[in-house]
């Protein structure tokens, strides 16, 4: 995977996120400003005042924030994957493990 293909296809999963978002806070009369913080290894989603999501830029795994600054462990899904990265994801951040 090259950068360009990774920065592509994290475009595309970037705008279904904010459609996905926006359509929730249409539904409660709320705005959440939301943007992406792209470190050295993580893009780090931030909705309102919180850390949403992280991407690993190295494979597109979508990891959910254990903090502000730091991902959790574990991969909730795939930018990558058959669902576009949005089987596991909520309008408060990837889902918990089970």
């Amino acid at each position: 995977m090259t950068q360009e293909q990774f920065q592509n296809k994290f475009e595309s999963w970037f705008a279904l996120v904010t459609n996905f978002l926006k359509e929730h806070d249409q539904k409660y009369n709320q705005i959440r400003p939301i943007k992406k913080n792209e470190g050295k290894r993580y893009i780090k989603i931030v909705v309102g005042t919180s850390a949403w999501a992280f991407i690993d830029k190295e494979n597109g795994d979508i990891l959910k924030p254990a903090s502000w600054a730091a991902p959790a462990k574990h991969a909730r899904g795939n930018i990558f994957d058959d669902h576009n990265g949005m089987r596991y994801l909520t309008p408060y951040g990837p889902s918990y493990l089970r």
